[in-house]
């Protein structure tokens, strides 16, 4: 099989995905644990604003039982301070308490008109805009999503120029030993194995000779059993 050129550039494409895939992961998990907070922080947001606008609408119904004791207490007042039963007529008297008990009843049901109308309007609005604010807060610290992005290209198999680079060395090669002269004054290539065996066999003997070891015949093939020659088979 032929060696694969752009084989470096493809694992340094795998680690690239590999080190982008983990980043992503890791920028995901982080935007999930953000985006839990931030919904936490609109839900508490969303209930202080009902809480308080509740509280803005008791409050005003308190003023409105406030002004009607009142009203109530201006009213028994008036009777009180009459002294004697209406039975009709001209009264004697220019002022008989009515036009203040009239004056005191507009006075609570202005109030009364103020606190359910321009008071809890404006009360309404301060909460909202706070509301709103506390949410634009949470959104903002969430931050934006994050991306994958473009996808990592992983340059394709290159085995052309590996087959290119091994034909390249055999020629080298050939083109080597054909400087070194091996085949010297036009031998065969049978001659030649057996001028390189006979330099084996002189190399091999050379060091038996030194080891004081037996001669070593490499000309013939030998086998676990022992030596195998064909002349003594018949």
């Amino acid at each position: 099989m032929c060696i694969d050129a752009n084989a470096s550039q493809r694992r340094v494409a795998q680690a690239q995905w590999m080190r982008k895939d983990a980043e992503y992961q890791s920028q995901a998990l982080k935007y999930w644990n953000r985006e839990t907070g931030a919904q936490r922080g609109m839900e508490l947001a969303a209930t202080g604003f009902s809480r308080t606008t509740s509280n803005d609408y008791q409050r005003a119904l308190h003023v409105a039982g406030q002004a009607r004791r009142s009203y109530e207490t201006a009213f028994t007042k008036y009777l009180r301070s009459k002294g004697s039963v209406d039975e009709g007529g001209r009264a004697r008297r220019r002022n008989t308490g009515m036009t203040d008990l009239i004056r005191a009843r507009g006075a609570l049901d202005n109030a009364v008109a103020n606190e359910f109308g321009p008071n809890m309007q404006r009360r309404y609005r301060a909460r909202l805009l706070k509301m709103q604010s506390v949410q634009a807060k949470a959104r903002q610290g969430l931050g934006i999503r994050p991306e994958y992005g473009a996808p990592v290209l992983q340059p394709p198999t290159d085995r052309l120029t590996g087959a290119l680079d091994i034909a390249q060395k055999v020629v080298s090669l050939a083109t080597g030993i054909q400087k070194l002269d091996l085949f010297k004054g036009g031998d065969t290539v049978e001659e030649t194995v057996n001028q390189g065996q006979e330099a084996a066999q002189a190399a091999a003997d050379a060091a038996a000779a030194s080891a004081g070891l037996p001669n070593y015949d490499y000309s013939i093939p030998h086998f676990p059993g022992g030596t195998y020659n064909p002349e003594d088979v018949a």
